[in-house]
């Protein structure tokens, strides 16, 4: 099976020596880019604890590169997500506490199906350890000198 595609900013700073200098501008031409932004505003229906939480976390994904002016639902959804799983977790509890298996049992698989709608919302957005390893972006990478034979080989120098 073959890797993911990578962008093309990985593969300059991690020095692939796969492809030629016209061979990474063609791949860079085709890849889409979302406009970046500076500050990005909570969708209108997000309650005020959600765009409280929405104001915190925005910038900080922001500045990590992995929000843009179109990814505001996304994060919208991710908050939705963990509320709902915050809620149901308490409705779990609170159905234990009170010796109702079946409603545990019923708010249990609420709570699973809210974790993962969280977990995956989360993981888009680098929120999570493992997903934050595939969004990196090496910045200020600097272009492997290659000298004689490579240079000739590769396209480089």
């Amino acid at each position: 099976m073959p890797r993911k595609r990578q962008p093309t900013a990985v593969l300059r700073a991690n020095g692939s020596r796969h492809y030629t200098k016209a061979q990474l501008a063609e791949r860079e031409a085709m890849e889409l880019k979302a406009p970046k932004t500076d500050a990005l505003m909570p969708p209108a229906y997000l309650s005020e604890q959600l765009s409280m939480e929405f104001a915190k976390l925005a910038p900080i994904l922001i500045q990590m590169g992995v929000l843009s002016s179109v990814d505001g639902d996304g994060l919208a959804m991710y908050l939705i997500a963990k509320q709902s799983y915050l809620r149901a977790t308490k409705k779990f509890t609170d159905a234990l506490n009170r010796g109702d298996t079946d409603g545990a049992s019923k708010w249990s698989a609420i709570q699973d199906r809210c974790f993962r709608q969280c977990r995956a919302a989360g993981m888009d957005l680098g929120l999570t350890v493992s997903s934050r390893c595939n969004l990196v972006i090496p910045n200020g990478a600097t272009a492997v000198d290659l000298s004689g034979e490579e240079a000739d080989l590769f396209g480089e120098g």
